[in-house]
């Protein structure tokens, strides 16, 4: 009888200490929200044991609002200084943050802030999901964008949204490396201080950046391989209006073999990117530097049709001799078209 007595004592002290544990939990995410004006991760977001400063950082977004999101993968993150702008990297049809890690090592050692963002990017591309239908573009990329829109061709929530997810890292990234500048990135009103931020993306991830920029007013935006939102004579019904980010500050690049190269320089010449004597052509050497080219097509055989689509920008890309990417200059003359502070 004792003994079970004991046992008994035990429980309850667990019990009460798991209660405890509880209220402790509740209260701190209470703290968050009334801190910083967004509803607190149900699980915390975790990371590897490196921090942000200096070298790339994988961690992954817990719940939000208690939704779990979909896809979850690790997001990459990074910064040298506290005053550099902040890259928003978006990866290709199914990709992820990690495939491109090359490029993402390049804009840190150029001064950003480097967020390689995970986002709803499963199913058929963009191109495939849409097809002629101009509406449709817009209306997919809005609802990543934000969540909101949802329809059949796109039914993401606002709490697995691009605005979200971003919001939810910046906190993160805050909290992980208070001296680091993150929060600078999000204003008290919980928008997104987008006049400080390079939108950039592969693929689909780049049609979402030039979609990001049409709809704010970014510092930039770089799309590789991209928009890929032209189908014969029909294009994203978006490209037809103004956006709030002028041309002059957005730039794309792509090879000359790349399988979607039609529907790509049908996107650039609706936007007005390849200009009055179209792309810029070159094998690896960037423009002169009194040029400005916004639409660059290279020429170094970096694969078949499909793999060019991909290599201009993933970690599959051709290496030098010294095991430099042969389009490391390329990449640093595309960052370097935008200041370290706007």
């Amino acid at each position: 009888m004792k003994h079970r007595s004991v046992v008994a004592l035990a429980v309850v002290v667990l019990v009460a200490i798991g209660g405890a544990s509880l209220v402790a939990a509740n209260v701190l995410g209470a703290e968050r929200v009334e801190q910083h004006g967004r509803v607190s991760a149900a699980d915390r977001p975790h990371g590897d044991q490196h921090g942000p400063e200096g070298a790339l950082h994988r961690f992954r977004l817990g719940t939000i609002n208690g939704q779990r999101l979909e896809p979850n993968r690790d997001d990459f993150a990074a910064r040298t200084n506290a005053d550099g702008p902040l890259l928003l990297f978006l990866p290709a049809t199914r990709a992820k943050p990690a495939d491109y890690q090359r490029f993402l090592g390049t804009a840190l050692q150029d001064g950003y802030h480097v967020l390689g963002l995970d986002y709803w990017n499963l199913g058929k591309t963009l191109t495939g999901t849409c097809q002629a239908d101009p509406q449709c573009y817009g209306a997919v990329q809005r609802n990543r964008f934000d969540g909101s829109r949802p329809s059949e061709f796109s039914s993401v929530r606002p709490s697995g949204s691009i605005v979200s997810r971003l919001r939810d890292a910046i906190a993160y990234l805050e909290d992980h490396d208070p001296n680091g500048g993150w929060g600078r990135f999000v204003r008290d009103d919980q928008d997104v201080a987008w006049n400080d931020v390079v939108v950039a993306g592969h693929s689909q991830g780049g049609g979402e950046a030039a979609y990001i920029a049409h709809i704010r007013s970014v510092q930039g935006a770089l799309m590789f391989s991209s928009p890929v939102e032209s189908f014969g004579a029909v294009h994203a019904a978006w490209m037809d209006r103004p956006g709030r980010t002028p041309v002059s500050r957005m730039y794309a690049i792509d090879d000359v073999r790349d399988v979607f190269g039609a529907r790509i320089r049908g996107s650039w010449s609706v936007m007005g990117l390849d200009g009055a004597s179209g792309p810029f052509r070159t094998d690896t050497a960037p423009p002169g530097t009194d040029a400005d080219p916004h639409a660059i097509l290279t020429d170094i055989r970096v694969g078949t049709p499909g793999q060019s689509h991909s290599r201009i920008i993933k970690d599959s890309t051709p290496l030098g001799p010294d095991g430099t990417p042969r389009m490391l200059a390329l990449w640093q003359w595309l960052l370097h078209r935008f200041p370290s502070r706007p």
